[in-house]
């Protein structure tokens, strides 16, 4: 099993680079989609803050409103962004002060169970799935991929 420290440093990691796939982003791009049954992209980075609040109810016992999965609708790119900082430093303030002993315990989502390690790690790995469809996106709307694991053809700043 993974310590908890492994887990926030992994977390930390890959949310920043979820940001900077998200600061890559066109702002006027938000209803772009490249095929009828692929998500609009406002839809792809929602879902990212949707599984902060995952995290949240199912791994820490938060009790949140679950009308937030139906009725949130930020407008514009930097709000979901802001919304996105918060929610992801939420999760690793919480995770800081979690009682280890209580990181094997187990989560019940979707049929399956998961101990809440493998929970929250379950939605960073979705998390960066659909970060890579996003960048798809970015290119396909004319913006420029950042560096990610390693350099980009975008990204200026990295040498081949």
């Amino acid at each position: 099993m993974i310590s908890k420290q492994d887990l926030i440093k992994m977390l930390q990691k890959e949310f920043a680079t979820t940001l900077k796939v998200l600061y890559a982003f066109p702002e006027n791009k938000l209803d772009f989609f490249p095929h009828e049954r692929s998500q609009r992209a406002k839809r792809l980075i929602i879902t990212f803050i949707f599984e902060m609040f995952l995290i949240k109810i199912y791994a820490f016992g938060e009790n949140i409103n679950r009308s937030i999965f139906t009725e949130y609708d930020p407008k514009d790119l930097p709000t979901l962004i802001s919304h996105f900082e918060q929610h992801s430093s939420d999760i690793i303030s919480v995770l800081e002060n979690f009682p280890d002993n209580k990181l094997s315990n187990i989560v019940e989502f979707a049929g399956a169970k998961f101990t809440v390690t493998d929970f929250v790690l379950m939605m960073l790995h979705d998390q960066i799935h659909h970060r890579g469809q996003l960048t798809v996106y970015i290119r396909m709307t004319g913006g420029k991929v950042p560096s990610i694991y390693g350099p980009s053809a975008d990204d200026s700043t990295t040498n081949f």
